[in-house]
């Protein structure tokens, strides 16, 4: 049996004034699946994510999230139905402490468990608690900006980019925090850099093409020629 959709964009055109990015983009995530959007700068990943969040409007077609249409739901209404995102700039408060970050993005009343729970998945957050948030260094910030997903007991966690600039051991510790989150229920619509880390985690894959859907479909249905086609000539070697 077929999992339920969480999340569907429907024939979606989108774009910024007058420069259309995305055309007739049609995508589902499962119910508890992890889905790759793959793709060249340009291709609008970071579009489709904008529009599945509530930040940016599409000038055609719909979005679909927990099995309502939530086209012209703001942010701030996805977030309570169970929507989390996290941008490619990280999505912290650099002005507020770390402590005030983690409870800002929680709705349990016990907020001493909260952070103690941050605090597990990712030492260093604590190490950090009264600080802050603008003066940890990067991948500090990814961590704080990721454990959201956990804290808020989303739905589905729409990620951008979460490996960018950061060293490969923060990295492994971040995707196997995600990784636990899944397999908590949550699904995930993950946009990476890093295909072959993507691919390892995926149970579906998109391939996005200057706005254009190009393949949706398993990874291992996923033929070398067309992945080559929409990620370059030198993605090959990336995805194996």
């Amino acid at each position: 049996m077929t999992a339920s959709p969480v999340l569907e964009l429907r024939n979606v055109s989108a774009g910024y004034a007058d420069t259309p990015i995305l055309h007739d983009v049609s995508i589902t995530v499962p119910a508890g699946s992890v889905v790759a959007l793959l793709g060249p700068n340009g291709a609008g990943k970071t579009t489709l994510l904008r529009c599945a969040s509530g930040l940016l409007r599409p000038t055609s077609g719909s979005v679909w999230f927990d099995g309502q249409d939530t086209t012209r739901a703001k942010p701030h209404q996805l977030a309570r139905r169970g929507l989390c995102h996290i941008p490619e700039s990280r999505g912290v408060y650099p002005s507020l402490t770390v402590r005030e970050n983690l409870v800002l993005h929680t709705s349990r009343a016990d907020h001493k468990q909260v952070i103690a729970e941050a605090v597990e998945h990712f030492p260093s957050i604590g190490r950090r608690i009264d600080q802050r948030a603008g003066d940890m260094s990067g991948g500090e910030q990814q961590m704080l900006a990721v454990v959201r997903s956990y804290l808020a007991g989303p739905k589905l966690v729409l990620v951008d980019e979460v490996s960018m600039g950061l060293a490969p051991v923060i990295v492994d510790r971040i995707y196997e925090f995600l990784t636990a989150v899944v397999k908590g229920g949550t699904s995930l619509l993950l946009v990476e850099q890093y295909v072959s880390r993507a691919l390892a985690v995926a149970s579906s894959v998109v391939l996005l093409g200057k706005g254009r859907v190009g393949f949706q479909g398993a990874p291992s249905e996923l033929k070398d020629d067309v992945f080559a086609h929409y990620m370059g000539a030198a993605a090959q070697v990336t995805k194996d």
